[in-house]
């Protein structure tokens, strides 16, 4: 809060007002000089640990005496703001740290401090263990993802804007360490809403590869098998697809058996070997060009990682399969 002038500081006259720009200020007559009041500087940092914890400190002293907040305080005089912030996260929790970026900028009015300007910094934790210091009586790491109750407006915004700009970063990491685990199809992920696109439309991708390997010049032998007989056995592939790719490496024996009987199989009906691991590539484009060109996957950035993903995971087992084909065909021929 904005305190009253009585006196001159320069010659000790009594203040008067004087209205400058269409705002009555303060204003010494004797020196002809305007006081101006300026809203004061203060810096928060966010720091955030490998668990996704934002550090927080509990306040002291008032204002907001015993709740929650970022590390933060008043800029000193010959103080730039970055150094300002890393010496009020060292006095108040103990660590050492390094400006990362600036997260955000508030015009903020404290009913104790007036206005305020609150500027807020990503700070990288350079040293030091957390320990309660100036002006808190504790600090400790919270969830970030958790909602909190924080002292001042500011932090909470600051706090969300670190999250914002992290948020497709996080769906990124945590895409990649569910890689290789067998986990229930969330279809709110992107790489699983593909997999969700190929359980709802397997029909039409295994029509458009029954028309394709019909034809196709490397799949001749098809031609002369019955649709009827050849459908089934698509659709078998495509609808099972998303399942099988969720399933937990060590249980995938079951899947690769399968792929061992369709070579045996197909050895034992005629087909060339060449023949089936072209019919296995056609099964692997059809599911790409009609799954990929939906749902946007390309225009946001977490998106196009997932659709990446997708493909690298796709293509993978693919692979495998091919891998499995080929074994139970030779095996069939040995036989």
């Amino acid at each position: 809060m904005s305190v009253k002038r009585n006196y001159c500081l320069r010659c000790g006259a009594t203040i008067g007002s004087k209205t400058v720009d269409g705002i009555k200020r303060e204003y010494c007559p004797t020196c002809d000089i305007v006081f101006y009041d300026n809203p004061l500087p203060v810096v928060s940092s966010v720091v955030v640990n490998k668990k996704r914890e934002v550090l927080l400190v509990l306040r002291d002293r008032e204002p907001q005496q015993a709740r929650w907040c970022l590390p933060s305080g008043f800029v000193e005089m010959n103080e730039t703001i970055e150094e300002a912030v890393l010496r009020e996260l060292h006095e108040e929790t103990g660590l050492t740290g390094k400006v990362v970026r600036l997260l955000d900028i508030v015009s903020y009015r404290n009913e104790f401090y007036g206005d305020l300007i609150w500027i807020s910094f990503e700070v990288q934790r350079i040293d030091g263990e957390v320990v309660a210091g100036d002006d808190a009586r504790d600090a400790r790491y919270w969830p970030i993802t958790k909602t909190l109750d924080l002292a001042f407006p500011p932090n909470a915004k600051a706090i969300k804007r670190y999250r914002e700009y992290y948020q497709e970063l996080w769906k990124m990491q945590d895409s990649f360490k569910r890689l290789g685990k067998g986990r229930k199809l969330d279809i709110s992920i992107p790489s699983d809403a593909m997999y969700e696109i190929i359980a709802r439309d397997a029909h039409i991708i295994t029509e458009n590869w029954v028309a394709d390997v019909m034809q196709n010049p490397t799949t001749t032998s098809y031609a002369g098998f019955d649709r009827d007989d050849i459908y089934p056995r698509a659709y078998k592939v495509v609808s099972q697809f998303g399942e099988w790719m969720l399933t937990p490496t060590d249980a995938m024996s079951a899947v690769w058996d399968y792929y061992r009987g369709v070579g045996r199989k197909r050895h034992e009906e005629g087909f060339k070997l060449s023949e089936v691991l072209s019919a296995m590539s056609l099964t692997r484009k059809h599911i790409f060009t009609h799954v990929l060109p939906q749902g946007g996957v390309w225009r946001k950035q977490f998106a196009r990682y997932s659709a990446i993903e997708f493909m690298w995971r796709v293509n993978l087992f693919f692979d495998k399969s091919a891998y499995y084909i080929t074994l139970g065909y030779e095996e069939a021929g040995e036989n």
